[in-house]
């Protein structure tokens, strides 16, 4: 099985998931946004967004397929999916390769998307790659929120982020809706 968990930008993703994997055994834990970093960084003509471009797609949905058919488990995808149409084709491609899929949504209010990315610990709080990243997060904010309210949005289980929910919080409820999902192709 495959889950897609998809959130606000700016919560830290990879040590969420790999905290889930942990608490879940035999989960694997694969990371599109380097696959993205590392495919606009040897190739031109992306767009500004990498998941729009289809080979970025062909190549996470390799990466995931491939990781459940070689692994010894399930495989936990932590990607920032903010388009209903886009997480639908990813979601038909990995199915159409035979492997089950589901889609864990974290929901947030705009005021703690907002907290969120004025909190942002990657970059040095007042270098110019903190204010980049800062400043696309809030650009992009639009998009989240107008995805977290489609009521068409290919999510299988929505958690409710509260403003003080701890990691691991965050981790247990992820951890949660993996376990029941049912079998969806």
């Amino acid at each position: 099985m495959i889950t897609v968990v998809t959130g606000p930008w700016a919560l830290s993703r990879m040590e969420i998931a790999q905290a889930v994997a942990g608490r879940l055994g035999g989960v694997e834990v694969v990371d599109g946004e380097q696959l993205g970093f590392a495919l606009m960084k040897f190739r031109t003509g992306l767009p500004e967004n990498f998941q729009e471009a289809p080979v970025w797609q062909a190549l996470f949905t390799s990466l995931c397929v491939h990781t459940a058919r070689h692994g010894s488990g399930g495989v936990l995808a932590p990607m920032n999916i903010h388009s209903s149409e886009r997480l639908s084709l990813l979601r038909a491609d990995i199915a159409s390769q035979g492997e089950t899929v589901h889609v864990v949504g974290l929901r947030a209010p705009r005021e703690y998307c907002e907290r969120l990315a004025d909190t942002f610990s990657f970059f040095e709080r007042d270098s110019a790659d903190y204010h980049r990243v800062r400043n696309w997060q809030l650009a992009r904010l639009g998009e989240y929120l107008e995805f977290v309210e489609d009521p068409r949005a290919p999510v299988d289980h929505w958690i409710d982020l509260l403003p003080d929910a701890s990691s691991e919080w965050v981790v247990s409820s992820i951890a949660r809706a993996m376990t029941p999902l049912p079998a969806k192709r």
